[in-house]
């Protein structure tokens, strides 16, 4: 152990006075700020309510140096999620709940996750109201976010000491020596503050060295996994997969093998593919479908297929050991590790819903960001998943790369278009801390480099009230072409951050909604109808959803619905200046929906 370093150590739990923790309290805060928070889409279950199960590593350590310590997980955003669903919510409940809480707790530490930028807000407010009331209490923070703006929360107060990257290991340190009362293992990598004043533990550690098999099945019980499904999400896939149904995590490995430069992953996880053994992760699997009653799950690995032989290996082995087991995988898989054998795998194992992370139609641009992928397998891919009709096969795009021009825009639309998977995810690229791609954006004077906010999210339609946007620049008369317009725009020139969300709308509403290939003969209107419920419950003020998913029960023949959401849609375009502008620029809408144009009469 380094002699400076620990007596450093030393004097940090010295001056903040660290002694045995008698409850460790781990703190997941709400995932939507106030100002952002929409009640009619909670209530809607709308919202995600991924489970904390990041917190229950941490908690399976404390209980490793001290098999007597209390634990306590509070998820303020399950708890937001929740409370929406009565009657009188106040998003301020939190404040009385934390409180109450921490009270309760005998001398207690506290670990709260930073881990997005779209949630720094809510973090800052729940850790300055925490400080407010029990200034005594260590308050250790982690994650992402916390890990590239920890100087900022150390100056700040916010909290007292920050692990950077994966914390296991450093958390194990720090639990070791705060029971034995001195430093007797530093928490190398960590960084603490001492009157506002940070200071380092070392260099920042690699994460190669973390353990990534955590046995967490008698921890579940930290947190209400059965009723998860009843407040919120997993992202869409979990509602089309069934809302009724109850769902978790799973967490096979970290890391991935792409250098991708928009991703803070190889960052923050560090090089190469750590993975759990296979029947670890099946007895997890196992342990949540068949004593806990969950009834799907998501995967968390960021490079799930990294090892044919052990891929295979694990989804055999769900096939096998867990019967009736559903999966879905909101985190983009790669293409090019999909074989015939392991797409057959992963169908037989349960298998009901998957996105493919594509990111750029444009040749150039694959280059550029380091993705692991080609056009021409791409292609081959989409032969071998038309094979399994059932499964919703979801693409992952992105536009708006640093210098990204209009033309190269257009190639991954047109690439999307000729793919005709059941859906294609479009984003907007935002610079994120820890990425390559963060200081390209930050030499072209990007002024997102400077801010963290919910605004600063992939979706323009997440984050604008009712989903509306570009339409009080129309108003103003500012130069941003929209709907078919943006097609006349110059293909070499890189549109401005306005222009950029113009170009989403339109290439969203054609690929995905006007063009979908489930609404042509030979599709599967069905399957899409289902997407599209699933999704409606986040964009509730959308009359595109409505129209599209009037389209699609008149070609299921099901006119009770399609007289529903006809009826929606009617409705939201009556109230909206919005959409009766959009729809003059996609008549579509109207056609899709039955309803007249309104400079028809």
């Amino acid at each position: 152990m380094n002699a400076v370093l620990e007596v450093d150590f030393q004097h940090f739990i010295e001056s903040k006075r660290i002694t045995r923790p008698g409850e460790i309290v781990l703190i997941n805060p709400q995932m939507i700020p106030e100002d952002n928070f929409d009640l009619t889409i909670a209530e809607n279950k709308g919202y995600y309510a991924f489970p904390p199960i990041g917190l229950l590593s941490l908690a399976k350590v404390a209980r490793e140096i001290d098999p007597n310590v209390r634990l306590r997980v509070l998820d303020l955003n399950y708890e937001m999620l929740k409370r929406s669903q009565s009657p009188g919510f106040n998003y301020k409940f939190w404040q009385d709940y934390v409180y109450e809480q921490i009270k309760q707790a005998k001398s207690p530490h506290i670990g709260i996750t930073c881990m997005f930028g779209t949630t720094k807000p809510v973090f800052i407010e729940v850790t300055q109201f925490i400080k407010k009331h029990f200034p005594q209490v260590p308050i250790l923070s982690g994650g992402v976010q916390a890990t590239y703006d920890y100087e900022e929360f150390l100056q700040q107060q916010l909290c007292d000491m920050v692990f950077r990257r994966e914390s296991e290991i450093q958390f194990r340190s720090y639990m070791k020596s705060a029971v034995a009362g001195k430093a007797v293992s530093v928490p190398m990598g960590s960084a603490f503050q001492i009157d506002g004043k940070v200071h380092e533990l070392g260099e920042l550690q690699n994460s190669e060295d973390v353990p990534v098999d955590w046995d967490i099945r008698e921890l579940y019980k930290l947190i209400p996994i059965q009723d998860y499904h009843n407040v919120g999400s997993l992202a869409a896939f979990s509602r089309y997969n069934g809302r009724e149904k109850s769902f978790s995590t799973v967490l096979s490995n970290r890391g991935c093998r792409a250098r991708c430069t928009f991703c803070t992953v190889r960052d923050f996880n560090g090089y190469g593919i750590r993975q759990r053994p296979v029947q670890s992760v099946i007895d997890e699997v196992k342990f949540l479908v068949k004593d806990l009653g969950i009834k799907q799950i998501d995967w968390l690995d960021d490079d799930l297929l990294w090892d044919p032989k052990r891929t295979v290996e694990l989804f055999k082995g769900l096939t096998e050991q867990v019967p009736g087991l559903e999966w879905v995988c909101n985190n983009g898989l790669i293409a090019v590790a999909i074989t015939e054998e392991i797409m057959d795998w992963m169908a037989k194992s349960g298998m009901k819903a998957f996105k493919i992370g594509i990111e750029s139609g444009n040749d150039e641009m694959l280059t550029a960001i380091k993705k692991p992928t080609t056009k021409p397998k791409l292609r081959e891919k989409r032969v071998l998943f038309r094979k399994y009709p059932d499964i919703f096969v979801s693409a992952n795009f992105i536009i708006g790369f640093p210098n990204e021009t209009y033309g190269q825009m257009q190639d991954t639309f047109d690439f999307a278009c000729e793919l005709e998977w059941d859906w294609s995810s479009m984003y907007i690229c935002q610079p994120l801390k820890g990425t390559d791609m963060f200081s390209a954006f930050r030499s072209l004077g990007d002024e997102r480099c400077d801010v963290e906010s919910y605004d600063k999210t992939l979706n323009p339609g997440r984050a604008s009230k009712h989903g509306e946007f570009g339409f009080k620049e129309f108003q103003e008369g500012k130069t941003v072409l929209s709907g078919r317009d943006i097609f006349k725009l110059p293909k070499n020139q890189v549109p401005s951050q306005q222009q950029l969300k113009e170009v989403w709308f339109t290439f969203n509403l054609i690929a995905n909604f006007i063009d979908n290939y489930n609404f042509k003969p030979g599709g599967n209107p069905s399957k899409i109808v289902r997407w599209f419920e699933s999704i409606y419950q986040s964009y509730p003020y959308d009359a595109s959803m409505c129209a599209a998913l009037a389209k699609g029960y008149r070609l299921m023949g099901d006119n009770k619905n399609f007289k529903i959401y006809q009826e929606k849609f009617k409705a939201i375009l009556k109230d909206s200046q919005y959409w009766q502008w959009r729809v003059q620029q996609f008549p579509e809408l109207l056609e899709f929906a039955e309803v007249p144009s309104p400079n028809s009469h």
